[in-house]
Formats: C-alpha cells, structure tokens, sequence
C-alpha cells in the first residue's frame, strides 16, 4: 500500500467504524452472525485506530480509572476469585474472560468514536435509518406481509415462524428506543420525528412476539423518563405520575390478557398468567443451586451441568426440560454461579453507575444521560425475565447501544452544510 492509499485508508476508517457500530444491534433482526460480523469490523477498525492515536489510547485508560470504571473491573476481579470453585474452572473462565473482551472492546469502539467526533453525524443517522428500516420490516412480517423474511434470512423460502425469528430482537429494538430517540432529537427536523415513532414501532414487535421480557423493558424505562422528568421539573408532577401508572396498568392488562388467569399449580408461588410455571421452576432450582455455595456460588455459566439440571418435569401434563443454564433472570443467574461475592461487585457498579447518570442529568440536563439512565433499566429489567446474562448477542447489544450514545454525549454536533 502506498502513501496515499494508507492515508485515504487512515481518513476513512473512523467513518467505517461509526457505520459498522451503528448498524450492528438493527442487523440482529437478520441474526446473530450479521451482528458480530459488524462489530468485529469495527473493532479491527479500532485496534488500527488505536495504535496510531495517543489520545484514543489516553480515552480508553482514563475511563478505566473513573469510579464507574473501576466498579466495573472490580466485578471481574471478584469473578476472578469465584473460578477455582467453579464445577468447571475453565468453562467459567473462558465465559468471564469473553465477557471482560466484550467490554474492553466496547470502551475502545468509545474511545475511538469520543475522539473522532466528525463521524458522529454520519453514526447516529445511520442508527436512526437502520434502526427503522429493520424494524419496520418487522412489524409488517409479524402482520403477515410475505417474503420480508426470506430477504432478511437470504433464504428463498423462510420456514421460520416471524414470532420466533424476531422475538429476540423485540428485546433489542426496545434497548435500541433510548439511543434513536436521542439521536432524532440531536439531530433535529424531521429525523426528531423519525426518532419519536421508533418507540411506537419497537413496541409493535414486542407485542407482536409476545415478548414478554421486552414489554417490561417498555414499563421500566417509561417510569425512568417519567420519575426523572417528573424530579427536574416539578410543574408537570401529577400528570407525568397519572402518566406512569396508565402505563403500568396498560403493561399488566396486556399480559394478563396474553395469558389469561390460570389457578397456581404445585409448586408455584406466583400468579402463572404473570410469571409462567415453567419460569418459577427455572427460578427455584437457580436459588436452591445458590443456597449449596452461598459465597463464591457454582461458577459462570455452570448451572447447566449441576446435577438436577435438564430433569424433565410435568407443567399441565406436558413434558418441559429445567434450563438452569437460561434461568430467565440476570440476578439469579450471577447470584448461582458466582454467589454473593460476584453479585455484589454487579450491584454496587449498577448503583455506581446508575446514580452517575442521574446526578448528571439533574445537574447539566444533557439528553444523553436520560438515554443511558433509560438504556440501563430497559436491558436490566427485561434481563430479569429473559435471557441468559452470559448470552453474547445480548451482552453485545447493551455494549454498543451504551458506546454510540456515551461517544457522543459531550462533544456537539456538527452538521455538514
């Protein structure tokens, strides 16, 4: 490669980050291998990035020397110390240390997006666009629009059912509102619109798949904007309140009347038209697992080979398996596999970081720290009823969605005219 040509390359390869960034998590209405393609683009795009420029590197180690930082690697450190007792030290090694990748790779992708704040335009419009574009071709295949997933699966004939095929992406268009609603308003015009009927859209497909797990996510970051609104500006308190409770009452009608009233069956300790039968189980086998190593917990990713695992049990006369390898409950989760020493560093760096967005919102009112307040109890309430924590596309998904809207959370947006 000559001079002009690795120059030409060193200009472009910012942009080509920013653009692989933003349309990662909308390519996982496609499916996981678009996704990590996308983003493992982007991140040989910024170890280039990386090497070259002093103040990307400089970025990258002071966020790990903030408080919200060092929370953060000390949910590792203590992860660290849970290993030897795992019931497989190298299974749970390898899940932790991915893990840890995804994160020091996210905060580089940060990094290299802070610096490079010429190629914010072209990433959040791209967010917007891609954004909308997937999940509008969601929605219509959920309402019976044909061959809309057989072009996005690239198959000439998709057997899929479209419920299955975006159920997980309901999750992840919800996590997604926050940033394209952000993006819209920061860009202004007609893409604010664009960003507010994302919201309506996203909740299409949640419905549309029975994404119970996503609808939560809805109810949760809805009282977030409303409780933090409602604080900064006083004036507007009891309607923002009668707001919040429309929208809990709307949330706890809807799956009700998704799954109707059921008498508890034995073994069960909540109504089944709100937490399934087959959740419950899942949930009291995790619990129990924890209770056998309260401190140091089974190991990451582990429950799955625990004894008891995978024990075909009756639920209405129908034969389910137990997967406590997918407990459907990020807390339950890391309390069993990694006991109250892992659970706790979780804890304290989700209030750390949490309390960071709050404070800094009521202080400098920045949109920004809404959208990551919003983002961060949208993914963790929805995790609490789907998901396993240690699931790649879904850790992926809070990881970029938090690094696209915190790159650009400072510096100002400059429109090409």
């Amino acid at each position: 490669m000559n001079q002009r040509n690795f120059l030409s390359f060193s200009a472009y390869t910012p942009y080509a980050v920013a653009f692989l960034a933003s349309i990662a998590v909308p390519l996982r209405a496609i499916g996981v291998a678009p996704q990590q393609t996308a983003l493992g683009l982007a991140l040989i795009g910024t170890l280039f990035l990386f090497v070259r420029n002093a103040d990307i590197r400089a970025q990258f180690f002071s966020t790990l020397k903030s408080p919200a930082g060092k929370s953060v690697v000390a949910i590792f450190m203590a992860w660290a110390i849970t290993v030897p007792y795992s019931y497989a030290p190298f299974g749970s090694l390898e899940i932790g240390a991915r893990t840890a990748g995804f994160v020091l790779a996210a905060s580089m992708i940060w990094a290299a997006l802070r610096v490079h704040v010429e190629t914010h335009p072209l990433m959040i419009k791209t967010l917007v666009v891609a954004a909308s574009i997937f999940t509008i071709a969601a929605v219509l295949s959920l309402n019976g629009v044909p061959l809309i997933l057989s072009a996005l699966k690239f198959k000439l004939l998709a057997r899929e059912n479209p419920i299955d095929a975006f159920k997980a992406y309901g999750a992840a268009a919800m996590c997604m509102a926050p940033a394209v609603i952000w993006a819209g308003r920061k860009l202004g015009g007609s893409w604010k619109w664009w960003g507010y009927a994302f919201a309506p859209m996203a909740l299409a497909v949640a419905v549309g798949t029975q994404n119970r797990s996503a609808i939560v996510s809805f109810v949760a970051m809805s009282l977030v904007v409303i409780g933090v609104v409602a604080i900064s500006r006083r004036k507007y308190t009891k309607r923002l309140s009668a707001l919040g409770l429309s929208i809990v009452a709307g949330g706890i009608a809807w799956v009700y009347a998704e799954n109707k009233w059921r008498p508890l069956t034995e073994g069960s300790y909540a109504p089944e038209w709100l937490i399934d039968s087959h959740r419950q189980i899942i949930w009291k086998f995790s619990f129990e697992r924890f209770l056998d190593h309260p401190w140091v917990g089974n190991g990451i990713d582990q429950l799955n080979y625990l004894p008891g695992a995978k024990v075909l049990v009756n639920i209405s006369n129908d034969l389910a398996y137990t997967l406590p390898s997918h407990p459907h409950n990020w807390a339950l989760e890391i309390l069993a596999e990694t006991g109250l020493l892992g659970f706790s560093t979780v804890i304290i760096a989700l209030a750390v970081i949490s309390w960071k967005f709050l404070k800094n919102y009521l202080a400098q009112h920045n949109e920004a720290d809404l959208a990551l307040l919003t983002l961060w109890a949208g993914f963790w309430s929805s995790a609490l009823f789907n998901f396993s924590i240690w699931a790649t596309w879904w850790q992926l998904t809070l990881c970029i969605v938090f690094t696209l809207i915190a790159s650009a959370r400072q510096a100002p947006l400059k429109l090409p005219t």
